[in-house]
């Protein structure tokens, strides 16, 4: 009887979580091993790409800069993004600025949050929401410490796995679990 309670519990808890797994993405043209690497007093314009490839229907996100507001700001008029199912392509775009007296070797990152808009938040109904947030470290110095192009690329895990084979793998988990425990009965 103690088994059974454990084990719907652990199932409940399971189904409850499975919302918070993200079916959106955001790409960035700098990570930990490609900073971007500028001189003081340089700008630059460059974009967040936001995509949907693996969810089951639309997402708006909204976008709101979460470090690095002494030297970056989101540039786009509106700040809340539709991205359709199947597109990878919706730019978000920055610009950082980096203050004349930045000194060479100094280091800043700015970071973006995205939280999925659930629609019905118009309705006032609590529900739960997936956010997540990309990070593009900032080096300063010439572009001669660039690291080569070769050690670039990105890195397999920053790849992502995508989103419908980790729920996949998730409810195949939860009926073997299910089917276990009734066996052992």
């Amino acid at each position: 009887m103690i088994k059974s309670k454990y084990s719907f519990v652990f199932l409940i808890s399971l189904l409850l979580l499975s919302p918070l797994v993200s079916a959106f993405g955001i790409t960035a043209p700098y990570w930990e091993t490609k900073p971007l690497v500028m001189l003081p007093g340089e700008s630059i314009d460059f974009a967040l790409i936001l995509q949907n490839m693996d969810g089951t229907e639309d997402v708006v996100l909204k976008a709101e800069l979460v470090s690095g507001a002494e030297i970056a700001i989101l540039t786009d008029e509106e700040l809340e993004y539709l991205v359709p199912l199947g597109r990878k392509d919706i730019n978000v775009n920055l610009k950082v600025t980096i203050p004349e007296d930045a000194l060479l070797g100094d280091n800043y990152r700015v970071g973006v949050s995205f939280k999925e808009i659930s629609a019905d938040e118009e309705e006032e109904m609590v529900q739960m929401t997936t956010g997540i947030a990309k990070y593009v470290p900032i080096r300063i110095g010439p572009e001669s410490e660039a690291l080569p192009e070769e050690e670039t690329s990105v890195p397999e895990e920053e790849k992502g796995f995508p989103t419908a084979m980790v729920v996949l793998l998730l409810v195949i988990l939860i009926i073997l679990g299910y089917i276990i425990l009734k066996k052992k009965k």
